[in-house]
């Protein structure tokens, strides 16, 4: 995404920038636990050691906070649905899949705040933000299911309605952040096999790819996030 509206500052020295990357952690456990209606700005700088004024300092109101969560939610998850030309469409599904869990394992109560408060948005964000916000969960949707019509088109995939499987892939991935734990028995890679692989092997016509390769070269990429 090009344009970030009403975004934080993001110039300033060394110690400002780990501040308010402090600030933005704490913020994200307390929305997390507490919901963003029942934390105070008090409340995140009580926990930081700081007082209310120095917070604002660094975001103008409690919104921005909230806002720069999205923003950085939304940025990582359309990053995690680039595609590649030269992948095959199982191998794209396989990738996105193995990042989308990632970015949810490294930031389980952002993922939490993220769809915690999304219905309601409209009334914490300017119409600007929450334009920025939607173009992004489009961007992520067009994606998915541009690969799948991709396989497709290209005999990869038995035909299907490409909209509802991808609406259903993104809840799948996505809605991972409900019980996927840096303390967990299985890494997210290991996590995102499986979704792919159960995924692909309903999707791949060809019976010896469905059986033997269903992840294509992706199948080889190792593990580097615990869930």
């Amino acid at each position: 995404m090009s344009s970030q509206p009403d975004a934080p500052r993001e110039n300033g020295t060394a110690n400002e920038l780990s501040r308010r990357e402090e600030l933005l952690a704490v913020a994200t456990k307390l929305f997390a636990a507490r919901g963003y209606h029942g934390t105070r700005i008090n409340d995140v700088a009580d926990v930081v050691g700081l007082n209310k004024a120095t917070v604002y300092h660094y975001y103008a109101s409690k919104s921005l906070i909230l806002f720069d969560i999205y923003r950085r939610a939304a940025d990582s998850t359309v990053a995690a649905v680039h595609d590649d030309p030269s992948w095959s469409a199982r191998e794209a599904i396989s990738h996105f899949t193995r990042r989308l869990l990632a970015n949810i394992a490294n930031n389980v109560e952002g993922a939490a705040v993220y769809f915690q408060e999304s219905p309601y948005i409209t009334e914490w964000f300017t119409e600007e933000q929450v334009a920025y916000i939607r173009a992004a969960e489009t961007a992520v949707y067009e994606h998915v299911r541009d690969v799948i019509d991709r396989g497709i088109a290209s005999g990869e995939f038995y035909y299907c309605d490409s909209h509802v499987l991808a609406l259903g892939y993104i809840g799948m991935t996505l809605g991972a952040y409900r019980w996927l734990r840096p303390t967990g028995r299985r890494s997210a890679n290991e996590i995102a096999v499986e979704f792919a692989s159960a995924l692909l092997r309903g999707l791949i016509r060809d019976p010896a790819v469905r059986e033997e390769s269903p992840l294509g070269s992706a199948g080889s990429a190792g593990a580097t996030t615990v869930a």
